[in-house]
């Protein structure tokens, strides 16, 4: 019956490894579905050296026409909020920095947004939120700098009706917020309706049926002319940059050619698939049986870390990366070579084959976890203090020490138990030798 248990949960393991690979490789186009199934390694994010950058230069100066230029701390307010941007609108791998006294360069990965987003930035809609159809200041009106954040969106045109537009939501900073409920206490008892104006008088949109007070910080500009998602994000990138004290005016707009192209990708998935197969057939060379059981582990490794590659926002793979991600795969077996040997040396010493693994899971766990905490520690330290290929690198290697140790002393050791029911005397399948004095 244990046996039987065994060789199911084999079986079914290879089915879903088999399905994982195929999740991860295959494309095909999805039924009723706009969108084609790219595969979770045609889904990882790639950067400059691998695809190609948006970059823009943007001369920076201030809105309030008395001043005579930006301090210095409006530049570093602007570099962090356009990175800050970038990140909430699509951007990845972003690079934002000052150029020289007056200007900044923005540096983005190349998209299908990315050169709209990069005319967003510099494009100024400052509004003004009142409670009444007119071009002229109330005394109720909200300024664009009271606005926090924005974000493009679809909702309805009202609070009463089923009508849905695209548009942008709003949230005001906690002054802000006072301000728009006093707004909207006038608003529900004078006509319901609050509108939205940019600085030349012109409406840009309304939202109807405010019949009390708001307390949520927050509101919905919907805007007919806007027909798509995309069109309401660039639309409230517009309404961020408004919001700002500063404008900035693109000076310079291109793209970076890609050093080493997406050919490089295939040659290293080449490359590391004979690697794979390599060290394969040395494992079960080495190891036999444990050596098969390696191997399998490591293909449900591959299937999770392209998984979490495409999966984390925080991963853009560049050349360095995957050289992370590869040293990641290099501690996978690492770590199941020091069990082996150490369920080798178990056994010469007079140990059962059971005995021999659960022993070796013990002794082995702090040499195993020294190399991981190292390596984790170090990725740690590279991301923080090193620049954005070196935290590339770092991410990869984090995700390889992480799974390294789930592998191990998760999924190997559930193969191992599985593995006794089938074979616990043996040893020649596992490659296993007493010492002489032993033996006597």
């Amino acid at each position: 019956m244990a046996k039987r248990f065994s060789i199911i949960n084999y079986v079914l393991v290879s089915l879903l490894v088999t399905i994982g690979l195929f999740l991860s490789f295959a494309t095909f186009k999805i039924p009723f579905y706009v969108n084609d199934y790219a595969g979770f390694a045609g889904a990882i994010s790639l950067s400059y050296d691998i695809g190609s950058g948006q970059t823009a230069v943007f001369e920076v100066t201030p809105v309030d026409t008395q001043a005579d230029s930006v301090t210095d701390e409006q530049m570093n307010e602007t570099i962090e909020f356009v990175r800050n941007v970038l990140a909430n609108f699509g951007g990845q791998y972003n690079q934002v920095g000052l150029q020289n006294e007056h200007e900044i360069r923005v540096q983005t990965l190349q998209s299908e947004t990315s050169s709209a987003l990069m005319e967003a930035i510099g494009t100024r809609t400052e509004i003004v939120i009142r409670g009444e159809a007119t071009s002229d200041a109330t005394d109720y009106d909200i300024s664009a700098s009271r606005i926090s954040r924005c974000l493009g969106t679809y909702q309805a045109t009202s609070t009463t009706s089923a009508s849905y537009s695209y548009g942008v939501y709003i949230e005001f900073d906690s002054l802000g917020s006072t301000q728009f409920r006093n707004l909207t206490n006038y608003v529900a008892d004078n006509g319901n309706t609050i509108y939205f104006y940019n600085l030349n008088g012109e409406q840009l949109g309304s939202l109807s049926g405010i019949t009390r007070e708001v307390t949520s910080g927050a509101t919905f500009m919907p805007i007919s002319s806007i027909t798509t998602q995309n069109d309401a994000n660039i639309y409230a990138v517009n309404v961020l940059m408004g919001s700002r004290n500063v404008e900035l005016t693109m000076t310079e707009n291109g793209v970076t050619t890609a050093y080493l192209g997406y050919n490089c990708v295939s040659y290293i998935g080449i490359s590391f698939l004979i690697a794979f197969v390599c060290l394969s057939v040395i494992m079960i060379v080495r190891y036999r049986d444990l050596g098969l059981i390696s191997m399998l582990t490591s293909l449900v490794n591959l299937v999770l870390y392209l998984f979490l590659l495409q999966a984390l926002p925080i991963v853009t793979l560049s050349l360095s990366g995957i050289v992370g991600c590869v040293l990641g795969y290099v501690l996978t077996i690492l770590c199941h070579i020091i069990l082996f040997e150490k369920i080798k040396h178990e056994y010469s010493m007079g140990r059962k084959i059971s005995l021999s693994f659960k022993l070796a899971y013990k002794d082995s766990l702090f040499t195993i976890l020294d190399i991981m905490v190292i390596a984790l520690l170090g990725s740690v330290v590279l991301y923080f203090v090193g620049f954005d290929m070196l935290k590339s690198f770092a991410i990869g290697l984090f995700i390889g020490g992480v799974l390294s140790i789930f592998s191990v002393y998760c999924v190997t050791r559930l193969f191992t138990k599985w593995y006794l029911p089938l074979n616990s005397t043996k040893e020649s399948h596992l490659a296993l030798k007493r010492e002489v004095a032993n033996e006597d």
